[in-house]
């Protein structure tokens, strides 16, 4: 079991406390880098909220949440404490959390930090996508979404996969109309569910080409009704 790392810095922090470099930085690799656009800026509410979006690139993090006025505490593998990456993820407050586990501590935290108040963002697939679309979610964001009661912010970004790729490709950063799931102690198929329904929502922000895993679920024209 590995030992549990701190929330840097603690969930009680304002979401302010992202690093002065942050907003910055994010702006200068995105405008240096990629042609960049952003649409539905002004549906992202007041916090609290739990920010979800799909993961292509290490791109996406500064993508999603430059235009956040409120900034997110988001989530880090555990895997890059200690390597030369280390220092990007903390320009933004973060939980490290053990990848493809049942990260209990890592999910209080998250509880812990909707509950002060403060935004909190999940890529829901929990890894970056190898295929250049979207792969399976997993359960953890509906786990804290039924809990805590927040709005749901869907949001997506596509383009970021070819950054360094190709000459300054367009990217496009994308907000949805929030959404509320049931409160309560959801677990397994009503989990899965759940998961499904944030999965189609960031599906029906996006291109159909990058669909995935959710291509023709009946679920994203159910969910592009309600955040667009």
């Amino acid at each position: 079991m590995p030992k549990p790392v701190p929330i840097s810095p603690p969930p009680d922090w304002p979401a302010t406390t992202e690093s002065r470099w942050a907003k910055p930085l994010s702006r200068l690799v995105l405008f240096l880098l990629t042609r960049y656009q952003v649409i539905g800026r002004e549906n992202i509410p007041d916090p609290p909220f739990l920010l979800v979006s799909n993961h292509m690139s290490f791109f996406d993090i500064p993508a999603v949440n430059y235009p956040a006025p409120h900034g997110t505490v988001g989530f880090a593998a555990r895997k890059y404490i200690g390597t030369k990456y280390e220092p990007l993820f903390r320009l933004y407050p973060v939980i490290w959390i053990e990848q493809f586990s049942a990260d209990r501590g890592a999910l209080r935290d998250a509880i812990t930090v909707l509950e002060a108040g403060v935004p909190l963002g999940i890529a829901p697939e929990g890894t970056r996508s190898k295929v250049g679309a979207l792969i399976q979610g997993r359960g953890g964001a509906a786990f804290v979404a039924t809990r805590t009661g927040v709005p749901i912010v869907p949001a997506c970004t596509w383009g970021t996969e070819k950054v360094l790729k190709h000459p300054r490709p367009k990217v496009i950063a994308r907000y949805g109309k929030p959404f509320h799931l049931p409160a309560g102690r959801a677990k397994g198929d009503a989990l899965e569910e759940y998961t499904e329904r944030i999965m189609c929502a960031i599906a029906a922000l996006l291109p159909e080409k990058y669909h995935g895993y959710y291509a023709g679920n009946p679920l994203i024209e159910e969910m592009r009704r309600i955040v667009t």
